[in-house]
């Protein structure tokens, strides 16, 4: 034994030995090679002397662990540099220009990648790996409520309306609905009607009221990938005539908010006075934006009202699950002066806006009980 512990450190002296007279130019492959002949050497030595597996382990443990300590401390070292690259990147995004010349060459470089990996899809998805899965589902809901839409097939128009015949015929039932003449006692119809209704009602609106301009909109959704806090300046951005190829829609969940854009419509005639005023209301627009992809919007549950105001909107009612099982999916375009009407119980809401150069739409969610109002 002690003759095998003389030899390991005689090739120990001999190995250090190269290694320190090697010329500081020399090709660390090389050195590398001849380290990797004096190991296949020493463990030759080892075979012929007769030591097995365990004793060879409990010999090169010193070597091992040498080789585990240096390759922590390259870990070590390739981490703090990476944490201290992105850390020096956060700071640098922090100054208003460098920020703007990322957003610029990022926004360049994915128009670039386009015709190799069309990431649009993805860009709008909720999430970024689908689960197949996965279904939407809202508690409460069993397979015996989904009876009252597995009949339904399509979207009816009705007009001249009120609100005893919708519930006993839609809304009781889950049924949506379209109420052709819904925004005629709005007082914007004159301008909706003659289709003099323009993006600068709503920026003209945010401009002289302040409750629309100071309160941040819950949500917020483009594909200029502006946020909640980017809206002003995006409303400024949209008075030039020569900006197009967009979409946006908002959420004004502030009350302040809320009342300050009921200036633009009022309740539709048909809902009778026990019915509370919206709670939430969105805002959706678009100019020459001509995709044909779906946005999901997420609505809390209640009774949902889309009016088109200008241009038109193509949306999509899905069944939740377990509903999607025995219902089928609604479609329908949505024209100036009409409102969708319909209780999202079962119902999921997505849209895209219509390929006219100006569209402008309102949504509203009040929240109500149905199975109550039909009682009452």
């Amino acid at each position: 034994m002690m003759k095998l512990w003389n030899g390991i450190r005689r090739w120990d002296m001999g190995l250090s030995r190269k290694n320190r007279d090697a010329e500081p130019g020399e090709n660390s492959g090389a050195r590398l090679k001849a380290v990797e002949i004096e190991l296949v050497c020493f463990y030759e030595y080892c075979k012929e002397a007769g030591f097995s597996a365990v004793e060879m382990e409990v010999i090169c443990w010193p070597l091992q662990s040498a080789m585990r300590h240096s390759a922590l401390r390259r870990m070590a070292k390739i981490t703090l540099a990476v944490v201290l690259l992105v850390a020096a990147l956060h700071q640098l995004l922090q100054f208003g220009a460098v920020q703007t010349h990322a957003m610029v060459l990022t926004r360049i470089l994915i128009i670039k990648i386009l015709p190799l990996w069309d990431w649009r899809h993805s860009f709008y998805d909720n999430c970024l790996i689908q689960n197949p899965l996965y279904q939407e589902y809202r508690p409460g809901i069993t397979e015996e409520d989904c009876a009252s839409c597995e009949t339904v097939e399509r979207v009816d128009h009705v007009r001249d309306t009120n609100f005893d015949f919708l519930l006993g015929n839609y809304l009781s039932r889950d049924a949506p609905v379209i109420v052709t003449d819904a925004l005629e006692t709005w007082p914007t119809w004159s301008e909706i009607k003659s289709h003099r209704f323009s993006f600068e009602n709503i920026t003209q609106l945010y401009d002289q009221n302040g409750g629309l301009s100071e309160p941040i909109p819950c949500m917020t959704a483009s594909n200029l990938r502006i946020s909640s806090m980017d809206l002003a300046a995006f409303l400024k951005r949209i008075k030039n005539p020569d900006f197009k190829n967009w979409f946006v829609h908002w959420q004004n969940c502030d009350i302040i908010a809320v009342k300050a854009l009921r200036k633009l419509y009022q309740k539709p005639y048909f809902l009778p006075k026990t019915v509370a005023p919206a709670h939430y209301n969105w805002v959706l627009m678009s100019s020459g934006y001509t995709s044909t992809i779906f946005k999901q919007i997420e609505l809390d549950k209640g009774l949902i009202m889309l009016a088109q105001l200008k241009g038109s909107t193509v949306f999509k009612l899905n069944p939740v699950n377990p509903c999607d099982l025995t219902c089928t999916s609604l479609f329908g375009d949505l024209l100036p002066g009409e409102m969708l009407v319909f209780d999202n119980h079962l119902w999921s809401f997505a849209y895209y806006p219509g390929s006219n150069l100006e569209n402008v739409g309102i949504l509203t969610e009040t929240a109500w009980n149905n199975k109550m109002t039909w009682l009452q």
